[in-house]
């Protein structure tokens, strides 16, 4: 009995103690690379921390916050990232699920469409914006060559305040929309049939069948990818620092940009760093606000 008792108390053990071994390497990495550096960033942004700190910085509260009130360039800023993330959000969202919506449908050749979409996933967000400086520059952009092939005068493309902002939205969503498509794809094959041929029987129509069956069962899926979406909006930088350089006079200059900006070229990394915690806060409280609303409306 008691060899019995043993070999279930390490079976016990096992059990307990092998997930967490298996986790280890993962929490450790993350660990290193997200937490620690998020804790450091923190500190710093109470401090006059800079490049060319040597040694412990001054601790100096929280005037870097106060710095950042009437810091115009940081509310310019935030507020362009603010504006991408109301209007590319909604529409990267939209298009994912539409596509995905008819690529489960019985159509031909599925799996070449699937691939076609998501190919653009596959290119590095430098390279997406190398790709659309090429197509929309104001010069040599295959845009513009176009249209004087044609006898029309050249759009001022890049060079254009509200054309480069929406250029970024447009170069964002051909590049990502086959990644979230892909996570809609999977959650609506995992739709149970019989729900559709049940809405059949009952006289339902493609619309409705939609509405009252598909984007319901959806939910999980619609929740992860709204705050995927959020999340890779707000931090974008590679995209528009090679399609536009945050230009012209600004007008696609967003958070990500200028907190490199402010810690690398103006040095003041505790400034950045606490434009980085405002940043963190911001997009915190907003997935907190959207999975608390999802389950929510779970227990209703």
């Amino acid at each position: 009995m008691t060899t019995k008792k043993q070999s279930y108390r390490t079976y016990l053990l096992k059990q307990r103690i092998v997930p967490y071994l298996f986790l280890a390497p993962n929490i450790l990495i993350f660990s290193i690379f997200i937490i620690l550096p998020a804790l450091i960033g923190i500190y710093y942004s109470f401090t006059d921390m800079s490049l060319f700190t040597f040694g412990t910085p001054d601790f100096i509260g929280f005037e870097n916050y106060k710095n950042l009130l009437t810091n115009d360039e940081f509310k310019a800023a935030m507020w362009n990232t603010i504006k991408l993330v109301a209007v590319t959000v909604p529409l990267l969202f939209t298009t994912s699920l539409l596509i995905a919506t008819l690529l489960v449908q019985p159509l031909k050749a599925k799996g070449f469409f699937r691939s076609i979409y998501y190919w653009p996933v596959m290119i590095s967000a430098v390279v997406v914006g190398i790709i659309w400086q090429w197509i929309l520059s104001q010069d040599f952009g295959l845009f513009n060559v176009t249209l004087k092939a044609f006898g029309i005068n050249p759009i001022e493309t890049l060079i254009n305040p509200t054309f480069a902002w929406w250029s970024v939205v447009f170069a964002m969503i051909w590049s990502r929309t086959g990644y979230y498509m892909i996570i809609f794809v999977a959650a609506l094959l995992s739709i149970p049939e019989s729900l559709y041929e049940a809405a059949e029987m009952d006289g339902a129509n493609k619309v409705q069948k939609f509405f009252f069956i598909t984007y319901p069962s959806l939910k999980a899926a619609r929740l992860m990818v709204f705050i995927l979406v959020t999340m890779e909006v707000f931090k974008i930088y590679p995209l528009v620092v090679t399609l536009t350089g945050g230009g012209p006079f600004d007008a696609t200059e967003f958070t990500v940009q200028h907190i490199y900006e402010t810690a690398f070229q103006k040095y003041n990394v505790g400034l950045a760093s606490a434009m980085s915690v405002i940043m963190l806060l911001i997009v915190t409280a907003f997935t907190a606000f959207n999975f608390f609303s999802s389950k929510r409306g779970e227990n209703k």
